[in-house]
């Protein structure tokens, strides 16, 4: 993989089936340094909706990468998100009105690739997750929260509740049940792919940088109140990582007493004929001195043969057969394809 071969971090985005996912977790357990991140509409719902016979319908629910059609597989993603071996949740939100999707009624090419997913993912995630105890409370906020916010260096400025954070808070009624719908939720889009889902777990108020901009259900947001969040390079969750990964995988060097003995002026080589001097035989067969840059290779045996396992390459292109004469042609009465004879 990327990571193991560079020794570098990788981030994979859209982690949408359960085979990508047992590759992660096979490679996180070598020790490589892989994060995945599992969307909100695929631990929610699946890949049969692309056979629903309205072309509205499932053209709602075109995306990529595509939804898997194994219901099974949502089951799988969030078991993942349990045990670790994925960290982190995203939303994938990329939104399109049915007269846009459209655009692809007659070639399933065209359609627009995108699903929702930004207002419902922590209450999709909470019914899926917590709410079949899959996942405890505190692993939800990491996986939705906490995670995040290390993995790009936000934290504890995000991801935190703690003097000196940034006051972006949820408040969260467990108790609180919701039914996700197309005609309710506050998306500029006509269509969910989350829609009759019930869902427990509902927030009541969200609090960004301590001003109220969400309560009772209603929105209170301002245009243009967000900031650009600079992420320094190299988090500690991150790298802290990579270092015993680095280490083990890194060359150790063999420490030894240097050699301190006599040291030949000329190498010998043995062949067919016996002990040949290597010196004498490269210069008198058209070689080179060890000391140049021209062939080393033996010479040929008395019958001809030569050893195929050495390399007769020279940066300054002399060759072994330079002082053989070359004929200009051959005539052949009978070439190896058989006899010729000419049609007039």
């Amino acid at each position: 993989m990327l990571a193991e071969a560079a020794g570098c971090p990788l981030y994979v985005v859209h982690v949408m089936s359960d085979n990508a996912a047992r590759l992660i977790s096979d490679a996180r357990r070598k020790g490589i340094p892989v994060i995945g991140e599992a969307v909100a509409s695929a631990l929610a719902t699946d890949g049969r909706k692309y056979s629903h016979e309205c072309w509205h319908h499932a053209a709602g629910h075109v995306m990529s990468p595509p939804l898997r059609p194994d219901p099974n597989v949502s089951l799988e993603l969030m078991k993942c998100l349990g045990h670790g071996d994925l960290e982190v949740t995203g939303s994938d939100h990329c939104v399109f009105k049915t007269e846009q999707k459209a655009i692809g009624k007659d070639d399933f090419r065209k359609i627009p690739n995108g699903v929702n997913g930004v207002e419902d993912r922590m209450s999709v995630i909470w019914e899926k997750g917590v709410v079949s105890g899959i996942l405890d409370p505190c692993k939800f906020v990491a996986v939705t929260s906490s995670n995040a916010a290390k993995i790009f260096n936000l934290y504890p400025r995000k991801g935190r509740i703690d003097v000196g954070s940034d006051a972006d808070l949820v408040i969260w009624d467990a108790e609180a049940t919701h039914t996700i719908s197309a005609a309710t939720h506050h998306q500029n889009v006509d269509f969910n792919v989350f829609e009759g889902l019930r869902c427990h777990g509902v927030p009541c108020t969200v609090l960004s940088g301590g001003r109220v901009v969400m309560e009772d259900g209603e929105l209170r947001v301002t245009q243009g109140a967000g900031r650009f969040l600079p992420c320094a390079p190299f988090a500690a969750y991150v790298y802290d990582r990579i270092r015993p990964f680095t280490e083990s995988h890194a060359v150790k060097p063999v420490m030894r007493e240097p050699y301190t003995g006599p040291v030949s002026k000329t190498f010998h080589c043995e062949d067919d004929s016996g002990t040949i001097d290597g010196l004498k035989n490269g210069a008198a067969n058209g070689g080179v001195d060890p000391a140049g840059d021209g062939p080393r290779a033996r010479s040929p045996t008395r019958c001809g043969g030569r050893n195929m396992q050495e390399s007769s390459f020279s940066l300054s292109g002399v060759q072994i057969d330079d002082k053989c004469q070359v004929r200009s042609c051959i005539r052949t009465k009978q070439p190896p394809g058989g006899a010729s004879t000419a049609l007039w």
